[in-house]
């Protein structure tokens, strides 16, 4: 109860408190002695979900804080002693805001998430995805057992950073890449630098895959090839929230929406082959069916379905 009052108050630090709201936190704070450390916890929190950000590449339009927010903050971080947010933001590192040994990381339905990892690296975590994160002083591991992350991956050759999917390891070192599992499958993107990836279950050498290449992993092979610029923004949209779909199957585009929504789409067999283009907001499930079905010359029917709820098909006029 104290943590989520003290996160409540954190974000109103962050948006900037009136007098009101002044006068009442510093009653709060001298409620509990407890309160002022839970507050820390929580201001440090949000540090490191901003420093995410940065290392993530979000812009000012993303929302950055501009200089005006800055100062409050500064204002706020001397009212309430930068020295003590230091030490709670360190503190922070060891009562688990940032995924270390063993860590399990769960994705629900529609959720993409970014997470700063212990070593300064960050994951931007898909819809639908299981990751566990295990660091030793070794080597920084990483298992996708389903799902899709991408990597921006800091610097370490001395702590290489592998990423499993199925019997497939991918290390990179200084670089960022994006990693799809479905079943048994999985496709590698690189985005930036070199990674190296090999298969337990084979004597091969591993094979490098450089940025703008992609590779395809199967049970007992491999395929790399190179990537298209149009390729790479369809398949790593999703980090900006958007799918785009570049002369896909209605099938296939509906299955990339049933990824994020709760609300399943379903398409009639006889267009489920028709080929649709266009980019849509991941959530815009109702103007996707809309524009699908007049590309494939199909109409909307929407009806609820027992055990799946609302239930939108795309079928033949």
């Amino acid at each position: 109860m104290i943590d989520d009052i003290a996160c409540r108050w954190a974000a109103a630090i962050d948006r900037g408190l009136d007098s009101d709201e002044d006068a009442r936190l510093a009653a709060w704070l001298e409620e509990d002695g407890r309160h002022r450390g839970a507050l820390l916890r929580a201001r440090a929190a949000l540090g490191l979900l901003d420093r995410a950000r940065a290392l993530s590449g979000l812009s000012e339009d993303d929302g950055f804080e501009d200089e005006g927010r800055a100062h409050r903050d500064r204002r706020h971080w001397r009212r309430w002693g930068g020295g003590a947010m230091a030490a709670a933001l360190v503190a922070g590192l060891s009562l688990g805001f940032w995924p270390d040994r063993g860590e399990r990381i769960d994705t629900r339905i529609g959720e993409i998430r970014r997470m700063p990892l212990a070593d300064g690296s960050v994951a931007l975590v898909n819809s639908g995805t299981t990751l566990r994160v295990a660091f030793t002083p070794a080597e920084r591991h990483i298992d996708v057992s389903k799902g899709e992350a991408w990597f921006q991956v800091a610097h370490n050759p001395k702590r290489p950073f592998v990423v499993a999917s199925g019997p497939y390891r991918v290390q990179a070192v200084g670089t960022a890449f994006d990693v799809r599992r479905e079943g048994e499958a999985a496709r590698v993107v690189v985005t930036k630098g070199v990674v190296k990836i090999w298969s337990v279950d084979s004597t091969a050498p591993p094979r490098r895959v450089a940025a703008g290449e992609w590779a395809v992993l199967h049970p007992g092979r491999m395929a790399v090839r190179a990537m298209q610029p149009q390729a790479s923004d369809q398949q790593l949209a999703w980090r900006e929230g958007r799918i785009v779909l570049d002369d896909m199957t209605l099938g296939q585009a509906v299955a990339e929406f049933n990824r994020y929504n709760n609300d399943q789409l379903e398409v009639a067999p006889p267009l489920a082959g028709r080929r649709v283009v266009g980019w849509f907001r991941i959530y815009d499930v109702d103007g996707f069916a809309a524009a699908s079905a007049a590309m494939v010359g199909g109409r909307v029917e929407r009806r609820q379905v027992p055990g799946k709820g609302d239930v939108t098909r795309i079928i033949p006029q």
